[in-house]
């Protein structure tokens, strides 16, 4: 009954959806945060041909809300609001008609740092996309105190209401850094956030945690696409302080592959759907990933060093 059930679902059902961050566009200053133009609109044309719809990050959250088909949908969203951007990137969206989102880093844009756009020209970039929020200060949110991400956040929230005269309900974390606490405050004043995990989106995605994943350099975005979502249950990381002690759940696999930053992968066997594995690894740097793997499903969680 079970199986007969699945089967009269609808496939869409079970589809994934990407979202791509990207920063700089021509600025081969900072190659781990750059692409190329040339490079953005051949990744373009690949998904036009292939029949993907590219929408702005508003849309594709309405159509989770709804628990509509979400297959084959892409983002593009753009973090801190950097110049070359706007000279670069925004021509290649207005070209082939293709909607983004930009999250605004509004201490850089509102004291006019030299790499980063205009109050007048992030206004420009909405007429053909849409606005996040990046933080005011883009700091290491983990690092700060209760207080000083409130004060961080109000100051971006009034920056938005001086200079455009609305807030959006969208922000992206500043480094893609962030544990349970500062996610709380966070969530507090935004209903939508987006990390930068690396990978896809289903219909069941807490929108509060949204993947995303990077494309810089000579990224094979048709490569990335490949990646969706793996459903893994119950999963609990256990760890004392900076020593991961253990990592359970339950995934519908025979075997899966689990990463560590500076550990590597190791394979570890699946029996009656539950793992349990013990890599007792002390982190070795301040930003780590976990990424459980079966295939081109991953599911991947941020795990930052505590002082």
């Amino acid at each position: 009954m079970k199986r007969l059930i699945l089967f009269l679902l609808p496939l869409w059902l079970f589809a994934d959806a990407h979202i791509f961050v990207m920063h700089r566009v021509n600025d081969f200053r900072y190659p781990t945060t750059n692409i190329s133009s040339k490079l953005l609109q051949k990744d373009i044309k690949y998904l036009l041909k292939n029949h993907y719809k590219i929408v702005k990050l508003s849309t594709l959250v309405n159509r989770i809300r709804h628990k509509q088909n979400i297959d084959k949908y892409v983002v593009f969203t753009i973090d801190d609001s950097f110049k070359s951007f706007y000279k670069n990137g925004l021509p290649v969206f207005i070209i082939y008609h293709i909607p983004f989102t930009l999250f605004v880093y509004t201490q850089a844009t509102t004291e006019k740092y030299g790499d980063y756009m205009s109050w007048r020209q992030v206004k420009e970039c909405q007429k053909y996309g849409e606005l996040g929020v990046h933080s005011w200060a883009h700091p290491h949110l983990a690092m700060l105190g209760n207080k000083a991400i409130i004060k961080d956040t109000t100051k971006a929230i009034d920056a938005f209401k001086k200079y455009l005269g609305f807030v959006p309900d969208m922000y992206a974390y500043p480094y893609g850094e962030y544990n349970k606490r500062v996610k709380k405050i966070i969530n507090k004043f935004f209903p939508i956030i987006c990390n930068q995990n690396e990978g896809s989106v289903t219909l069941n995605t807490p929108l509060n945690d949204i993947d995303r994943i990077a494309i810089t350099g000579d990224v094979n975005i048709a490569k990335k696409l490949k990646i969706t979502h793996l459903n893994v249950k119950n999963l609990k990381i256990i760890r004392n302080k900076n020593t991961i002690k253990e990592i359970s759940g339950y995934v519908n696999k025979p075997l899966i592959n689990i990463y560590i930053t500076k550990m590597g992968w190791r394979w570890v066997k699946v029996k009656n759907e539950f793992f349990d594995f013990k890599p007792n690894f002390t982190l070795k740097r301040y930003r780590n990933r976990i990424i459980i793997r079966y295939n081109n499903k991953i599911d991947t969680k941020l795990i930052l060093k505590e002082k």
